[in-house]
């Protein structure tokens, strides 16, 4: 068997043209079930017509009012910032002005004194309930970006809506008249008691301030930077210390060393050398046998030295170490440092000569400088404990006045903030909040409830989107596929024919095929068009196995009349009834006997003589049939021997087309084993049957084991298309139980199953002349 026959079919893409494939189903569905759309928007429209005519009539009144600044000179021709800023602060407070309208007081005050006749939307409720009633039928909005707000008021009567809105709007203007007339007044003179008060504080905080900052002793600039001379004194002072403990410490370690040397009798001369830091130039000079004069020429005759070195370097890197300039250089260098060598010569004779009194004397010197250390490291360390001291205290100070200069900005932050408060409240002292009235009180002639409109829209809509939702659930429940495009795209599989429904030819053997018996017949066209997909398909399909999703799907009648259309093409055709089980092939030609499939694959003579008995020629011109035979045990074993796959490589060297009758996917594994062996597999489909999820796992049994599926049949279609999709109607039956209990696909068949204890007798007379002879 070719590899390339094994790749299984691709699963279906969720994509655009499903999505749009689904709309098209849903609104093939929606057009099948145009009843219950029909009958769910007349509900619809019932329920609104009763609700129209039965539903109280309300009617609203509105009226408007306009909040503006009063401002206090009425001649001024141009706005000012002040101006501006008081109409910024009306459009802030909108909303406050909105609320009050809608408050407990304006709306109670409404209610003072209301006459009878206007409290028809009052009747039977206590008069304590009567502004919650009120604040339940009125509306107030603003608006956005104006200083208007509208008022409504709903009630059954025009008349008593028209009254209730004015009453509301009189007593919305008293009350922002008395509450905003003498607010400006009582603001400025709270706000100012309250600003004498933050004064006084700040001025007690300020003194406070500067009598800390007094004691502190601190310089400051002119940009009001302090400056602390105690701890920089303190800083100093610790610098001073340090250096004193490191003298301290060097002249220890030096009076230790000289101690330690004049005790085992070391040579000083060395000692002497090293001091010349500690003791001073001076006395390691005297010692030596130099007076100034002396010294005073050595440093001389070193500094020439080192100047004539120096020369002799740059002048070498330039004329080289062979030039007699240089060579003289050279001979006066050497002459000054035997002048200076010397001048040492004779200082360490000197030095030599002196020895015995170095010791005493370096030791006293050294003493004297420790004492002088130590009197100067603890004179500093008393004056640093002392300024110490005074620093934390400092310190202290200095945390009190920060804590005082916060609480002294925060005052002064306050009592300007207060003072701007009253100045801004004193500009406006001459301006207020007026209120005019823009928009009379007026009441509709025509019910703002029920709107007929409205109520027409809402009852189609709701009618129209539950009978859409009735047919989705409909459409959902009912699990049958309902048109070829959802076939292909829910199994990814190309739908090769449409069967048609086909009424019994009456007759038998071959003549019981439509195809042979009415060659020219509508009907059969469509197995034509089967032919033509499977010749015509991009995939190898000379070995094809036919199957059905369950029992009763008419898959033997379309293998049978495609085998008889495969022969009238001229193509040499091999039938193989596979179906061991329940043949129903073998039933509908008439050829039910010993001789059959599973004779040969129990047969152990080669595949071409055991054919030779078991093939009936000729049913047709150009087909040929393997019939099942006697019922065997074992069907299942004996279709996945190595027989069988002989048989269909032997018949792949005899025939144009070989096709294998296979009983249904689910209900037995031969499918399976049969599609593993041929090219591919073709599925009878029987929409008016078979459930949608039963014919997805057929096809999903073929995916699992890489049978290659080629298409689908969809079989029975009636001309009647007014109950459902695809216009089933009643056709042929294969009468499959699960297991071993199924019969067959056509009426002939379904005669015959009343003879099955005859299987296994020989066939009649009349099919004994169509058998090859051995």
């Amino acid at each position: 068997m070719n590899s390339d026959v094994q790749q299984p079919a691709p699963a279906p893409i969720l994509n655009t043209a499903n999505v749009v494939a689904g709309m098209i189903r849903f609104l093939h569905a929606v057009r099948v079930r145009r009843g219950t759309l029909l009958a769910a928007l007349l509900i619809s429209a019932s329920l609104g017509a009763a609700y129209y005519l039965t539903a109280t009539r309300m009617y609203d009144a509105h009226a408007q009012v306009r909040i503006v600044q009063s401002e206090r000179d009425h001649n001024s021709l141009t706005s000012s910032p002040q101006s501006s800023q008081a109409n910024s602060d009306v459009f802030q407070m909108m909303a406050t002005y909105q609320r009050i309208m809608s408050g407990d007081r304006v709306l109670s005050a409404a209610l003072e004194d209301l006459p009878k006749e206007y409290c028809v939307d009052f009747k039977g409720f206590n008069p304590e309930v009567w502004p919650t009633l009120l604040k339940n039928h009125v509306s107030v909005t603003n608006e956005r970006g104006t200083t208007l707000i509208d008022v409504r008021y709903r009630s059954r009567s025009p008349k008593v809506a028209a009254f209730i809105v004015q009453r509301i709007v009189t007593e919305y203007i008293n009350n922002i008249n008395r509450t905003y007339g003498n607010q400006t007044q009582d603001a400025v003179a709270k706000l100012t008691e309250e600003k004498k008060e933050t004064s006084r504080k700040l001025t007690e905080k300020n003194q406070e301030f500067l009598e800390l900052q007094s004691q502190t002793g601190n310089i400051y600039d002119g940009e009001g930077k302090s400056t602390n001379l105690l701890s920089l004194r303190v800083v100093e002072l610790n610098k001073l210390l340090i250096e004193a403990q490191r003298v301290t410490l060097d002249a220890w370690s030096f009076l230790q060393t000289v101690e330690q040397a004049a005790r085992t009798g070391q040579d000083l001369q060395q000692l002497m050398f090293q001091a010349v830091e500690t003791l001073g130039a001076s006395i390691l000079s005297k010692q030596m046998g130099l007076g100034e004069q002396d010294a005073w020429a050595v440093a001389k005759l070193n500094e020439e030295l080192q100047k004539l070195r120096n020369d002799w370097n740059d002048r070498r890197n330039v004329l080289g170490d062979n030039n007699p300039d240089l060579l003289e250089l050279a001979q006066r260098i050497r002459a000054q440092e035997d002048l200076v060598n010397n001048y040492f010569q004779r200082a360490k004779m000197n030095l030599t000569a002196n020895s015995a009194d170095l010791g005493p004397q370096l030791l006293g010197m050294a003493r004297q400088r420790y004492q002088l250390a130590m009197s100067r490291q603890h004179t500093l360390q008393q004056q640093f404990d002392r300024e110490k001291s005074e620093v934390a205290n400092h310190n202290t100070l200095m945390a009190n006045l920060i804590i005082v200069e916060m609480e002294r900005n925060r005052l002064q932050a306050n009592d300007e903030s207060l003072l701007k408060q009253i100045e801004k409240l004193q500009l406006v002292s001459g301006e207020g909040i007026k209120v005019d009235l823009n928009k009379l009180p007026k009441a509709g002639k025509l019910p703002s409830s029920p709107r007929l409109v409205l109520v027409v829209a809402v009852c189609f809509i709701l009618g129209l989107g539950g009978g859409l939702g009735l047919i989705y659930i409909l459409d959902l429940l009912d699990d049958r596929f309902r048109s070829p495009d959802e076939l292909r795209m829910q199994l990814g599989v190309p739908v090769l024919a449409m069967v048609r429904a086909m009424e019994p030819t009456g007759g038998t053997g071959a003549d019981a095929v439509l195809c042979h018996a009415k060659p020219n017949g509508v009907e059969t066209e469509a197995f034509r068009t089967l032919r033509t997909a499977i010749s015509f398909s991009d995939r190898q399909a000379q070995r094809i196995v036919v199957t059905s999703t369950e029992p009763g799907d008419g898959k033997t009648t379309v293998m049978s009349n495609l085998a008889v259309a495969f022969a009238q093409s001229g193509k040499r055709t091999l039938l193989i009834d596979a179906d061991m089980r329940r043949p129903g092939m073998t039933a509908l030609l008439g050829l039910k006997g010993q001789q059959g499939l599973s004779q040969v694959l129990r047969d152990e003579r080669p595949i071409a003589a055991s054919v030779a008995e078991n093939l009936f020629t000729q049913i047709t011109p150009g087909l040929d049939v393997i019939p099942s035979g006697s019922r065997p045990s074992n069907p299942a074993e004996l279709l996945a021997s190595e027989r069988f796959s002989e048989l269909l490589a032997w018949a792949e060297t005899c025939y144009d087309q070989i096709l294998v009758d296979a009983p249904p996917v689910l209900a037995v594994a031969d499918p399976i084993i049969i599609g593993r062996m041929v090219d591919a597999a073709v599925l009878v489909v029987r929409p008016d049957k078979n459930r949608r999820h039963m014919v997805i796992r057929a096809a999903e049994a073929f995916a699992a084991v890489e049978v290659n599926l080629l298409g689908v049949v969809v079989n029975h279609l009636s001309s009647d298309s007014s109950g459902d999709y695809y216009g089933y109607g009643y056709g042929y039956g294969y009468g499959y139980g699960y297991g071993y209990g199924y019969g067959h696909d056509d009426a002939n068949a379904a005669a015959e199953s009343e003879h099955e204890a005859g299987d296994e007798e020989p066939a009649s007379d009349e099919v004994q002349p169509l058998r090859r002879a051995a």
